[in-house]
Parts: structure tokens; sequence; C-alpha cells
């Protein structure tokens, strides 16, 4: 595991000086700052700006598209901070067609790592050098280390929300039947997890029926035989309509939100509460204001419910951990989580 990047040694060098001006006077413009000096966790990159960071604060991020919304500057930031380490956490605009420009450019810097959020979890596995095993299973990334040079893939989303659902529930993945609405890098984590513990069901829905199909696919290969052979009785695809998810619903303990739809203000809320049992636990990968549509008709329907921001907590804790060696300052983390929603 890579150390957390030393400080440099300060040499002499007017030419290095007067670059490093100029990154700084950039920094400070791009930054908000505190009465105290120190940057500001509401900073917004765009992937041509990148190469205006100074090396040192060591700059991390998290990227994606969406990314305004995101909460990982405010938890990361809190807990470099608390451990006092010489980092500082960016937000940066880049979907899937713009992440190999982002990459190349971090890698310049260098950042120390990043992590990727919607919809950069799958483009991400293919930019990396070597990939952990958390990777290779779940075939996304949503961590990387930037081990001079070489990118290192990992996925903790898996791990980040198993805890987060015994925190929410009580229970564990495999103590419930789930129903999960959404396949892209969160969803294949998710559901890989999920087999992992020995899900005893698990049904899959996604409006590209070909993608759910896709996923099963994946995963009948990679759990039927060998060590992780371990495929529940019940693993099967539902098609993306009312009736046939309302059957589904009345089958399953849980459901498992991991699309982006209730990002996009103009959509409809994912499922009407007219088809949620009273019984049903609902956990949604998103939080915030993306949720609320959500929630309010799991709310109406008398079934229980949950937000990402556990998932959050969690899987950026061990994100923490990758990246310094550490154990992660997790209540700070989470009163600095908490502290930006009431604030």
């Amino acid at each position: 595991m890579p150390a957390f990047p030393p400080k440099p040694v300060n040499l002499v060098n007017p030419v290095q000086n007067s670059v490093n001006s100029v990154k700084n006077s950039y920094l400070q413009r791009v930054c908000s700052t505190s009465s105290g000096g120190r940057i500001k966790e509401n900073i917004l990159l765009k992937p041509d700006n990148i190469l205006s960071l100074p090396a040192h604060p060591v700059p991390y991020a998290v990227v994606g598209s969406p990314i305004n919304h995101s909460l990982s500057p405010v938890m990361q930031q809190a807990a470099f901070d608390h451990a006092g380490l010489d980092a500082r956490y960016f937000r940066i605009e880049a979907d899937d067609t713009g992440l190999e420009h982002a990459v190349a450019r971090m890698r310049q810097v260098p950042f120390g790592g990043w992590n990727c959020t919607i919809p950069n979890k799958v483009k991400m596995y293919d930019l990396c050098d070597r990939r952990a095993e958390s990777a290779e299973q779940f075939r996304a990334v949503n961590t990387v280390i930037n081990d001079q040079g070489v990118l290192i893939g990992h996925n903790t989303d898996g791990v980040g929300w198993s805890r987060a659902l015994r925190e929410a529930f009580g229970r564990g993945p495999g103590e419930l039947r789930i129903l999960l609405l959404g396949t892209g890098g969160a969803g294949r984590a998710l559901a890989t997890q999920a087999i992992l513990e020995r899900c005893p069901e698990l049904i899959v829905a996604n409006r590209n029926g070909a993608r759910a199909q896709e996923l099963l696919v994946h995963l009948n290969a990679q759990f039927s035989t060998g060590p992780l052979a371990r495929t529940p009785k019940n693993l099967r695809v539902v098609q993306w309509h009312e009736a046939e998810l309302e059957a589904a619903l009345r089958e399953v303990d849980l459901v498992l939100n991991a699309t982006s739809a209730g990002l996009d203000p103009k959509a409809p809320p994912i499922l009407p509460a007219r088809i949620l049992p009273a019984n049903l636990l609902v956990f949604d990968t998103v939080y915030g204001a993306g949720c609320e549509k959500f929630r309010r008709e799991v709310e109406t329907a008398g079934a229980r419910w949950s937000d990402g921001l556990g998932m959050l907590l969690h899987q950026g804790a061990e994100a923490f951990t990758l990246w310094t060696g550490r154990d992660a300052p997790l209540e700070v983390m989470r009163q600095a989580l908490q502290s930006s929603l009431s604030g």
C-alpha cells in the first residue's frame, strides 16, 4: 500500500518557484478561502483547469457529471485536516466522454488519487494500469490510487453499501431478497456484493432491458463455478414495466436504487407509492435533494427508507484508508456530512 506522498524538500529554484507562483495564483482565483486561509470544499474544476493546480497541497478529487451535488469534498477534506495531511480535495466536472482527458491531466499534476462517480465508474476501470481484486470483481472503479504514475483501481462501493445497510436496517445483504434498480457502475458493484454475501434472491431491472440481461450474464459467468460459486437460487431480470415491477416488489425485502434518475429534477419518482408494499425496505444510493421525490413516495407507502449518505460515508472511509494507509476518522467524516446537509 503506497504511503501518503511526503512534503517536498524546499529547494531553491527560481524557475520552479515562478511556475509555482503562477499555479498558486490560479488556485487562489478558483478557490474560496475561509478567514483562516484554508481552501473550502466547494471547488469545481473543469478538465482544462487541472494542469493549473500545484502539486502541493497534494490534490485529490471526485470526478463525475453532474458533480455539484457531491459531498465527497466536505467529508474527505475533513478527514485530511483531522489527520494533519497536506492535501486538498476538489470536484472535477467530467462525464465518460471527457474522463480520459481529465485522467491524463491528473496524472501530470500529479494527483494522489481520486474517486469516480456517475457516470464514470465503468470507463475508469478501463483506464487503470492495475486493478485490485475488488475492481476485478465489480468490473468498475470508484477509487484510484496514483502510485508514482501507476493508476491502481479499487472499488469501495460494495463494502460501503454493506456497512451502511447494516447501520440503517440491522440486516446485511445475505439476509435480504433484493430488487436492484439500475445496472451502471454502482448497480454492478452492489449486485456483486450482494452475491458475495450470499443474497438469497436478486432481481434486476433496468430501463434498458438489454443492459440488465448483460449484467445477469456477467454475474452467472462470474459466480457459477470456482471458489466464488454462489449464484442465488433466484437470479433473474424483470422488465421496467409497472406490472412486472409491482409483482417483483411483492417477492422481495429490499429495493436497492442504483439509478441516477433522481438527480434529474424533471424526472418522475423512480417508483410510485401505489406499488410499494408497506413492509418494504428501500435503500437509495443517491442522497440529498436528488432522492427527495422517491423518499416521499416510500414514506407515503409506509415503507422504511435510507438514503445513500451512509454508503457515501463508508465507501469514502475505505478510500481514505487506501490513499493514506491510515484508519479513517469515521465520526469526523460523518459529522462533516451531517453538518453540510443541515447547513
